[in-house]
């Protein structure tokens, strides 16, 4: 796990530790043993840096947050997009256990689950607002549903990495399934479609809104006095 700063100090070594058992174990069966026992730090120490097991995962959550927050930025800018895929392709086992991480945070059925995706989405949401500042995104109607689509498609690679390393014939790293071949083969049809869009003309886009207009057209007749 790559820590900000190159962070080695006993909390950060606990911090990255947790990370890796959670995303490999699952929340509710890593233990601050087994923490504490792959940071090489007894379990009263880990009580006394996070409070609880909780205070645990909730800074492993800031952590991954805040290591795709700075992706999120890079990807913003095309110079930072460039190093930022050469790097994963360079060094993809450092991107291992946040990966992991991510994917068990997004399927587990908590609070917490719930409120990872709800940063992941206003992270989604600032990176729109910069890039339409910026000039590289254009604007959007609505920007928090925006986010939600596009925060929503990302996760989804992340989520179905075996399922399309294994329909594209990629190579499947173990347990996450998603590697730098799979990466080669779906970066530039991503880009393409965010770049050029998928339809040649707005002929869907009108017939969608026509269809939501006439809705709720009918649904305000139907709540009428």
């Amino acid at each position: 796990m790559r820590s900000i700063a190159e962070d080695f100090t006993t909390r950060a070594r606990i911090r990255d530790a947790a990370i890796g058992l959670f995303g490999r174990d699952g929340f509710s069966r890593a233990t601050v043993r087994a923490v504490a026992s792959a940071a090489g730090v007894s379990p009263g120490l880990v009580i006394h840096h996070f409070g609880s097991k909780a205070g645990l995962r909730e800074a492993c959550d800031q952590h991954v947050l805040a290591q795709t927050a700075t992706q999120g930025r890079e990807k913003a800018d095309p110079i930072s997009t460039r190093q930022l895929i050469q790097d994963y392709l360079n060094h993809p086992d450092q991107y291992a256990h946040e990966i992991a991480y991510i994917r068990r945070s997004l399927g587990d059925e908590s609070d917490a689950g719930d409120a990872f995706f709800d940063a992941v989405v206003k992270q989604t949401q600032d990176i729109i607002h910069a890039g339409i500042e910026a000039g590289t995104i254009r604007n959007f109607a609505d920007t928090r549903s925006t986010a939600v689509v596009i925060a929503s498609n990302s996760l989804s690679m992340l989520m179905l990495g075996r399922h399309l390393s294994r329909t594209l014939g990629a190579v499947a790293p173990e347990p996450h399934g998603i590697g730098p071949e799979l990466l080669r083969q779906l970066t530039l049809p991503a880009l393409e479609i965010y770049t050029h869009g998928f339809y040649t003309d707005s002929r869907f886009l009108d017939a969608a809104r026509d269809a939501l207009e006439q809705d709720t057209t009918n649904h305000g007749r139907e709540h009428a006095p």
